[in-house]
């Protein structure tokens, strides 16, 4: 029996690893072993597939380094130092194509998830639950499911539009499948994550153990996200807005630092990617799903991010200048001010623009001030979001276990004041804005003025509040102003205007369309 079960772990193991473009391997089966119908039908089973669920989330395209690259650099976040090469350099210049390697690693990673979570759904359907325990572990588990399986078709379908909706299990034995049109991706979106909302428990209901997981509250936030997206802005001031009381217990950290440096399990945070919190679930490199091996390059317990943009570490990027010039701004009398938020997100050695000019507050060898490198004249702007420079000098690995925000309340209350706007209920905003605003000391507007004015403030208030956590290519695509905003920043910074109209959409990944022809007959002009 031993043995029995060992070679389904490896069957499995194999299984769950396939991505979007690999179901044609699913055509073979193996008679000897059990397979997801017999096998996952207890509590410990159902757990661990459920964990492998999420792991997808720190492979290779997203938490673990390449989702912050491509969208930092696309929403003009960040800017390319020295140190960046190869295909991230043509991500910063405009120049990405269906060959860039973290598109197609996005996109399949993006269905692996979706994968899983269909994996989970069928086991789900077929385990007849004996007890009250179980039953229970079985409703949240689908919810958790739908949820997770919601995120990555939000992902593919706000980056590619269209795409293959793979909308059960029995889907992923069809490799060749023509693209499904985004009115009927929203649809599965906004259907997946009310039934979510009906199965999954509130954040303050799950055990520490599972600190980490996919709350009701979480599906609720996405689910307000996704209507703002498709501009159903009266539905998403239902949804969002149900946050803001009981039984939600959402609140603004004190700090930003409290969600970006130190132990980051506050109030604020709705859903993210647990890279140290993960590893307890059997989620990490030392051992991964049921015991299996899944190498550096698909997960990871941590993030790159830190060692990747430390300016005492490999540096690849900057803050864009356009980005740091954004935190000094008018303020209600017209003079220059200059938005505290700067020395929470970014550091500064000649202290010209308001970041912080130290690091190492808390380091056991004291204070140390920031300066740019040997030879490099002039300001310096680096990030100190996500950075653990506070706590030590440097990192010689990707080893930052600051977890990666997904949806926090803050987004959530700015999308809820977005949502108010386009309604022309700019009074509503108001107070919602202010909130934001306060916890780092900013001050506090009177008025909003015009639905135009208010809309002028909103949009500011999310770059800065959300600057450095991949916000800004999503906000400028929806707003529709993608294409005149970056070519107008990349002219005063770089004299170059590289974005095309077509770049509103990531390019599907060549790989993808040499394994479906059907899609790739969809493909036009060599890009989506």
């Amino acid at each position: 029996m031993m043995h029995m079960k060992s070679k389904l772990i490896y069957t499995l193991v194999a299984v769950m690893l396939l991505g979007a473009c690999s179901e044609d391997i699913l055509d073979v089966k193996n008679e000897n072993s059990y397979d997801g119908n017999t096998f996952f039908t207890n509590a410990t089973t159902a757990t661990e597939a459920s964990t492998a669920m999420y792991s997808p989330l720190l492979f290779q395209g997203m938490f673990e380094r390449e989702f912050y690259f491509i969208f930092d650099l696309l929403g003009y976040d960040a800017f390319k130092n020295f140190p960046l090469q190869g295909s991230l350099l043509e991500i910063a210049a405009y120049t990405h194509n269906p060959n860039t390697g973290e598109m197609n690693y996005f996109f399949n990673s993006c269905y692996k998830m979706i994968f899983r979570t269909n994996f989970v759904i069928n086991m789900c359907e077929n385990w007849q639950t004996t007890n009250d325990a179980d039953a229970a572990l079985k409703t949240r588990i689908e919810g958790e499911a739908k949820f997770l399986k919601s995120l990555g078709y939000f992902w593919l379908v706000t980056c590619f539009g269209d795409v293959p909706l793979r909308k059960t299990l029995e889907d992923h034995y069809v490799l060749q499948m023509e693209r499904t049109p985004k009115a009927e991706i929203w649809a599965d979106i906004e259907a997946n994550l009310s039934d979510a909302i009906t199965k999954l428990p509130l954040a303050q209901d799950y055990s520490a153990s599972d600190y980490g997981r996919a709350t009701r509250g979480a599906a609720v936030a996405l689910l307000g996200k996704a209507y703002l997206y498709q501009g159903k802005y009266a539905e998403a001031i239902t949804e969002l807005s149900k946050l803001t009381s009981a039984p939600y217990d959402y609140d603004l950290a004190g700090s930003l630092d409290d969600i970006f440096i130190h132990d980051q399990k506050t109030k604020e945070t709705i859903f993210a990617v647990m890279h140290g919190e993960w590893q307890g679930w059997g989620v990490g490199n030392a051992y991964g799903m049921f015991g299996g091996q899944e190498s550096w390059g698909n997960k990871m317990t941590h993030t790159g991010r830190a060692m990747e943009y430390g300016f005492n570490d490999w540096w690849n990027v900057l803050l864009s200048p356009t980005l740091v010039d954004a935190f000094t701004y008018q303020n209600e009398s017209g003079t220059p001010y200059t938005d505290p938020r700067a020395k929470f997100t970014f550091y500064d050695n000649l202290g010209t623009k308001g970041g912080d000019t130290q690091y190492c507050d808390e380091c056991p060898g004291g204070i140390e001030s920031y300066a740019a490198a040997v030879g490099t004249a002039g300001p310096i702007f680096s990030w100190r979001k996500y950075e653990l420079y506070e706590l030590r000098h440097n990192y010689g690995q990707p080893d930052s276990y600051i977890n990666s925000q997904v949806i926090r309340f803050a987004d959530v209350l700015l999308m809820l004041a977005e949502s108010y706007i386009e309604t022309n209920q700019v009074s509503s905003a108001l107070p919602l804005i202010n909130r934001v605003r306060r916890r780092s000391g900013a001050f506090e507007y009177t008025s909003l003025g015009s639905q135009d004015n208010a809309r002028t403030i909103l949009r500011r208030e999310r770059r800065l509040e959300l600057a450095g956590e991949q916000a800004r290519f999503f906000d400028l695509v929806r707003w529709g102003v993608l294409v005149q905003t970056i070519n107008a920043e990349k002219q005063i910074v770089e004299t170059t205007q590289p974005v095309k109209d077509y770049h509103v959409l990531l390019p599907i990944p060549q790989s993808e369309r040499d394994a479906n022809p059907l899609l790739n007959a969809q493909v036009k002009n060599n890009w989506n």
